[in-house]
């Protein structure tokens, strides 16, 4: 291992992250250890997840048969979800590109969570040129983004208390299970190649879903950050205490918020996402100068959470000498920290053959047609 290798064992030895199976576990015991892994984040950062019974119907609001110029069809579908005899609606859309002459219909499908109602956030007509559909939820549909104090969406479905409840990443990531449940009973597309995927808050949505969803056959997360991708244990830029101001609070579960200023004994770290993925494809998407998400953290995440997929006869993230000796430094105070160190803060480069798929590319929080490009091409890669 070089010197650079090095660099990250010893970063992660720094993180001390509490460790979601211990090395001499039998086989016969992993069941039992992913589930106590799963009643974890369920009690302390998500909240319990939605609903423990429920109902579910869809209604097929409209349907585009010459969507993008005739290139694809495009239905508009009514989720109508009833918890408790509270009946609950939200609006999706799934576009699927059409078969085009001497070539097969699409090569699989992304569940995407987007900031606006339009496919792809705009990005839709590119997907589809490749060869994907998309099923696309605007999330606030789902349940808004604003300190409502759960009066909106799902969020109005469920009691709530001041420890478990679930937050709203855990209600956005219920609703999207909701959507793949659709696409489950219609066989619109291959059910077996469906990818959840989203970016910042939605990427930490993506990663609740894809974690506790095994229906998905990758899961991707771009800039997620902190309660996502990102590790909490010596994380840089955003925080949890972050997370507690008014505008995000509701996000996550209300017990995490009590170790806001003492993450270091949270019972988990952001890898449990991974071990519960495991041995599933994830991918993880960071900038260089995103660092309030911090791209040094999301890489350490892919790097330990390689751990449960090993156990599992997977690869993980396949690390590279190439991509782990640019180390750089913070863009302000470059140099040494106050204890003589050199500061590390991100990683350029890509691994595209393992398990875990990783890029961080230059530039700032942001999801570019460039994040889009590397999902697909990890897909593309290993057929899913």
């Amino acid at each position: 291992m070089g010197v650079w290798m090095d660099r990250i064992e010893k970063e992660l030895a720094k993180r001390n992250l509490p460790d979601f199976m211990k090395k001499d576990q039998a086989e016969s015991e992993s069941g039992k250890q992913r589930e106590k892994t799963a009643r974890t984040l369920r009690d302390v950062l998500y909240g319990s997840m939605p609903f423990a019974e429920y109902e579910t119907c869809f209604r097929e609001a409209g349907k585009e048969e010459d969507a993008y110029g005739g290139r694809a069809v495009l239905y508009h579908i009514l989720a109508t979800i009833t918890v408790y005899g509270k009946p609950v609606s939200f609006p999706f859309q799934v576009v699927l590109p059409k078969k085009k002459p001497g070539g097969g219909t699409e090569k699989g499908t992304f569940l995407y969570a987007g900031f606006t109602s339009i496919p792809g956030d705009g990005i839709g007509e590119y997907v589809l040129e490749r060869g994907y559909g998309i099923a696309h939820v605007f999330y606030q549909d789902m349940a808004a983004d604003c300190p409502d104090r759960f009066q909106s969406g799902l969020g109005r479905a469920g009691a709530r208390n001041p420890h478990h409840s679930a937050g709203k990443v855990a209600l956005w990531a219920f609703g999207l299970s909701r959507v793949m449940d659709y696409l489950e009973q219609t066989s619109l597309v291959d059910i077996g190649r469906v990818a959840v995927m989203g970016h910042s808050r939605l990427g930490k949505t993506a990663l609740a879903a894809g974690a506790f969803d095994e229906r998905f056959s990758l899961t991707a997360a771009i800039q997620s950050g902190a309660s996502g991708a990102a590790l909490f244990r010596g994380k840089k830029g955003e925080q949890l205490k972050d997370l507690y101001r008014e505008h995000s609070r509701e996000w996550l579960c209300p017990g995490v918020y009590e170790y806001r200023e003492r993450v270091d004994e949270l019972p988990f770290d952001q890898h449990f996402l991974a071990a519960l993925t495991a041995p599933r494809h994830l991918y993880i998407g960071s900038a260089l100068r995103d660092s309030w998400a911090d791209p040094l953290s999301e890489y350490l995440f892919c790097a330990a959470g390689t751990k449960a997929y090993r156990m599992l006869g997977a690869r993980g993230l396949v690390r590279k000498k190439e991509a782990e000796e640019i180390l750089f430094q913070e863009e302000e105070g470059a140099g040494k920290n106050a204890a003589g160190e050199e500061h590390l803060w991100g990683i350029a480069g890509e691994s595209m053959e393992g398990e875990i798929g990783w890029h961080c590319r230059y530039g700032t929080h942001y999801l570019s047609i460039l994040d889009w490009e590397q999902v697909i091409r990890y897909r593309e890669i290993h057929r899913i």
